[in-house]
């Protein structure tokens, strides 16, 4: 089987292409396809693997997309924070995506990183790119799946630096600060797009997956992970809704502002997808991953 992975760059690509070589050497062979914008960040120790081959490609220019004898993609819709309209980015992606995937003519199934939430069309701020990605790509090949996950674990990673100052605290567009909400690590998650790329038979055509972790978290919780790991007290910043603009329009350009605003906002209690939460029909199951949070903070913070 030959899996292509595009783009092979982010963290849940990386952790999905190691669990596929990992099942590699206990299983029939697979291939892996890693398409990279720059190809230099193809990790030494995947090319040492025979399975491994990275190619160039960038989802931003179709031509440059070889899926030629894939019979497999696992797609994600890359992020962009650059100042651009970021649903027009994902329109793009996603088309550039359904177009390769075309004109390869060998791909048989398709399993596509989202969110929960995603099967909502508005309401839920930068969630919609998932959206727009599996609305282009729902019927590009016979078998679809959607991944959609938790809140990653890792995004907690930028709160390291300030946890590790001397005044050791991290701020959290989370509240209430015992608000438990499911979060998953990105090493479950690559487990899990690595489970549904080999799996054998797909019953249904979209098959919806939630990827979650163990259990739900809090803030609370995520301030005693990173006190274990640090070792010392850790203060929680808390960042109140009306606040939210200000806070992330210290680090976002000023058009992701508002998409992850709402976003915020949609999961908070009283929010859109807060009170949309647990619609079986949305799913057709949950993964759920067996990383803690403590483990996964844990090892953000040593190799941080």
């Amino acid at each position: 089987m030959l899996v292509a992975v595009l783009p092979a760059s982010p963290k849940t690509a990386q952790e999905t292409i190691r669990a596929l070589l990992a099942a590699d050497q206990l299983t029939s062979p697979v291939g892996v396809r890693a398409i990279y914008r720059d190809l230099s960040k193809a990790p030494r120790a995947f090319r040492a693997h025979a399975g491994f081959h990275a190619v160039a490609g960038d989802v931003g220019d179709a031509t440059t997309l070889d899926l030629g004898g894939v019979d497999t993609v696992f797609a994600i819709t890359p992020p962009r924070h650059d100042g651009s309209d970021m649903m027009q980015w994902a329109t793009v992606a996603s088309e550039n995506t359904r177009v390769a995937i075309q004109r390869a003519g060998s791909v048989k199934r398709l399993v596509l990183l989202s969110s929960m939430g995603a099967e909502h069309a508005s309401g839920t701020g930068e969630i919609r790119t998932n959206h727009i990605a599996e609305e282009i790509l729902k019927d590009v090949v016979p078998e679809v799946i959607f991944m959609r996950c938790a809140y990653f674990m890792e995004n907690w990673a930028a709160a390291i630096q300030t946890v590790q100052s001397e005044q050791p605290h991290f701020d959290s567009s989370i509240t209430p600060l015992d608000y438990e909400i499911p979060m998953v690590a990105v090493t479950d998650i690559g487990k899990a797009c690595a489970t549904y790329l080999m799996a054998m038979d797909i019953p249904k055509h979209p098959y919806i997956v939630e990827v979650q972790g163990p259990q739900k978290y809090t803030v609370k919780d995520v301030c005693e992970a990173f006190e274990e790991a640090a070792g010392h007290a850790v203060e929680i910043r808390p960042v109140e809704k009306a606040n939210l603009a200000t806070f992330f329009g210290q680090f976002l350009p000023e058009a992701s502002v508002g998409p992850f605003v709402e976003m915020t906002v949609s999961f908070l209690p009283g929010g859109f997808l807060a009170n949309n939460a647990g619609n079986a029909s949305s799913r057709d199951r949950v993964y759920q991953g067996r990383t803690g949070l403590v483990e996964a903070i844990g090892r953000m913070y040593r190799s941080g």
